[in-house]
């Protein structure tokens, strides 16, 4: 049996963004348990104006991973280097995110009645991790993981609780806070000494013009297709440094996180887009399509949400993704309590705007997070609609291996809440690269060069901010 021990401190700067605390801690963990930060590090923040959070967590205590060979999918829950627990489900050959999230409601109810029972972990234990976007689903070998990590801290406005399992690995939690630096700016600059499109300018509008010729005139004929800008930098620079260059000067996005397992590549987000929150029974969608570039400056800001609200493209763009959430929800809430709370508002994030939506319904008392997944994801803001057709012009035209890039990130508890950002505005570290993810929504009327725009303006919190230099 394991035991989960708990200590609370005041939050050392409650006058600052829960996020730019929980970066900091992230930072300090990575100094006082750098073999732990190694094994897991996990950093998710949220802001909205109802709550704010940040989670982080270093170390893997319980692991929930998932192995898919051919037609077979592993599920198992690995405490340590343990496996206390084990499935095989067949899958069937429908929709990948669709079956592996469905098996994994089964499994994760399992693993709740065994984690709380044999090992008394609270309903309050957090699992953070997320799943991977399966544009080729035969090349996707682990759909998902979530961790329970060996040491989390929980900030909010007012304090800071810490959990951890061992008191020898971790005797004294505070020490993460003590003397917690108010500025925590990077220390270093993304010195970028080359840079790759992938596909190249050209090669994308022409890619983009064969699409359109295969898309009707329908509102309905929607496909997301992202694309990729890959930076070789000559920096010594660390995931949490990444995050905290990508959201300097930016105008507050909903989440912001970094992830990363067995020391192995780190996926680095500013996204703007809750995929799901759900608290007991209560989900809530913001599906976030249709896009104008933004400006710090007043007049023009006005100018370009003027015309969002006023282009057709992007209406219809938005309203194929609002109604496609409203309509997967109707399979797992109760049918007369999905209610659209805001239709089409703007949220102006300084570099781009967007046309948003919140949806908000009750689940059926038989329903799980994993089970609601399962009905709204892939949503048509990052994928499409028809949802298979879109597949196959996805895995026809995007020359990109997406991995969590459109997935989700974010957590869930033992009591089933959740919060998940789609993972957008995100890159991925790997050796001296940065990689950084892009995607649009092509329709009929689509204007291809405008799309490479829009892709390029998703981009600037990582390609244009105060610490980016080309040499």
């Amino acid at each position: 049996m394991t035991t989960l021990q708990h200590q609370t401190f005041n939050n050392p700067h409650p006058d600052l963004a829960t996020g730019v605390v929980g970066a900091a801690i992230a930072q300090r963990f990575e100094i006082l348990y750098p073999g732990l930060s190694n094994e897991f590090l996990g950093l998710f923040s949220y802001v909205s104006p109802e709550e704010t959070l940040s989670i982080i967590g270093v170390g893997s205590e319980f692991q929930v991973e998932t192995h898919k060979e051919g037609s077979t999918l592993r599920m198992r829950l690995m405490h340590r280097d343990v496996v206390e627990r084990e499935s095989t489900y067949r899958l069937d050959g429908g929709d990948l995110h669709e079956e592996v999230f469905r098996h994994a409601a089964s499994f994760i109810d399992e693993l709740r009645s065994f984690l709380s029972g044999h090992h008394r972990l609270p309903p309050s234990t957090v699992l953070l991790g997320g799943w991977r976007c399966g544009t080729h689903p035969e090349n996707l070998e682990e759909p998902l993981i979530f961790t329970i990590p060996r040491i989390t801290c929980r900030v909010s406005a007012e304090e800071c609780q810490f959990s951890f399992f061992d008191s020898k690995e971790c005797p004294y939690p505070g020490g993460a806070i003590v003397d917690l630096p108010r500025d925590i700016s990077p220390s270093s600059q993304l010195r970028v000494s080359r840079r790759r499109d992938i596909p190249e300018c050209r090669e994308y509008i022409d890619n983009l013009v064969d699409l359109i010729g295969e898309l009707s005139q329908e509102a309905l004929d929607k496909v997301v297709i992202c694309r990729e800008v890959r930076l070789f930098h000559q920096s010594e620079l660390s995931p949490v440094e990444l995050l905290q260059m990508a959201a300097s000067g930016k105008k507050t996005a909903h989440y912001e996180y970094v992830f990363r397992w067995s020391g192995g590549d780190a996926w680095v987000g500013v996204s703007p887009e809750m995929l799901v929150k759900k608290q007991r029974e209560k989900v809530v969608v913001e599906p976030l399509a249709g896009t104008r570039k933004g400006s710090n400056f007043k007049d023009k800001s006005e100018r370009y949400r003027n015309e969002l609200l006023s282009d057709g493209k992007e209406i219809e763009e938005h309203e194929t993704a609002a109604r496609m959430f409203y309509d997967n929800l109707s399979s797992v809430c109760i049918p007369e309590s999905i209610e659209q709370l805001e239709s089409r508002g703007v949220l102006d994030l300084g570099y781009v705007q967007h046309l948003k939506s919140t949806i908000t319904g009750q689940l059926r008392p038989d329903i799980n997070v994993f089970h609601l997944l399962a009905a709204i994801y892939p949503p048509a803001t990052i994928w499409g609609k028809p949802v298979l057709l879109s597949g196959a012009r996805i895995r026809s035209h995007e020359q990109i291996e997406r991995g969590f890039f459109t997935g989700g990130f974010g957590f869930f508890t033992l009591g089933d809440d959740a919060n998940f950002a789609l993972a957008i505005r995100t890159a991925r570290m790997t050796g001296d690269e940065v990689r950084v993810y892009a995607g649009s929504g092509i329709v009929k009327r689509s204007d291809p060069y405008r799309e490479w725009l829009e892709t390029s303006n998703k981009m600037q919190p990582f390609l244009n901010n105060e610490f980016a230099v080309y040499l």
